[in-house]
């Protein structure tokens, strides 16, 4: 059975990653710190240390994730896709939103529970959609490079997302770890739509690893 496998590269640092606010669909541009991630990703993608032959490049076209794959993967020679599918999850009314107010009913802010699957979010898209995209667009490029070596940036959500899928958990369940700035995530999908998770969380490349979770 034909396996394509991905790697999944979340984009470096933008300013809004470091003061907490929500980015959702909005373009929002890597920062000085996020630009030297990308090149420090690009070194290792070009080391001996990695040593995967990747025959496809496709990307978020959102910026933060299209100009991290710039920096870090042009070298490979391919053109790189920009794919719409592979945005951030869309939150609506709340971009540009403080992070941890949306998630503290003490503060009198909307509270919003974004991990409830069925959750309405305002011109945004709810958890169980969003999954569903996602799930879609890995499917589609598997399908489209069989038995091929993938290597995908996308975002925060994006990753959580795969991670979960991979690994057979809900949409609700708590995830133990970050999702860093540049992580390499690792995944593949057989003909048969199955996932399987292979490594996560790989952020060796980096000299200083800023433990952000905002999408």
């Amino acid at each position: 059975m034909s396996i394509t496998h991905f790697w999944l590269v979340r984009h470096g640092e933008t300013q809004w990653n470091a003061s907490r606010r929500l980015q959702g669909w909005l373009d929002i541009p890597l920062s000085s710190v996020g630009i030297r991630q990308a090149e420090q990703l690009a070194d290792y993608l070009r080391s001996p240390s990695f040593d995967a032959a990747i025959d496809a490049v496709v990307s978020s076209d959102l910026s933060r994730a299209f100009e991290t794959a710039r920096i870090a993967a042009s070298h490979f020679g391919h053109a790189i896709e920009a794919s719409p599918e592979l945005r951030e999850r869309s939150y609506g009314v709340y971009e540009g939103q403080d992070w941890a107010m949306l998630n503290n009913p003490l503060t009198g802010a909307a509270a919003v529970n974004f991990r409830d699957p069925q959750q309405d979010i305002e011109k945004g898209e709810a958890l169980h959609r969003f999954d569903a995209r996602i799930r879609e667009a890995f499917e589609a490029l598997a399908r489209r490079h069989q038995g091929r070596n993938v290597l995908a940036f996308a975002h925060g959500g994006v990753i959580d997302i795969a991670w979960r899928r991979a690994s057979r958990l809900s949409l609700d369940a708590e995830r133990p770890d970050p999702i860093l700035n540049t992580s390499i995530n690792r995944f593949s999908i057989d003909g048969d739509n199955n996932w399987t998770l292979m490594d996560w969380g790989r952020v060796g490349h980096l000299e200083i690893s800023a433990l952000d979770d905002i999408v």
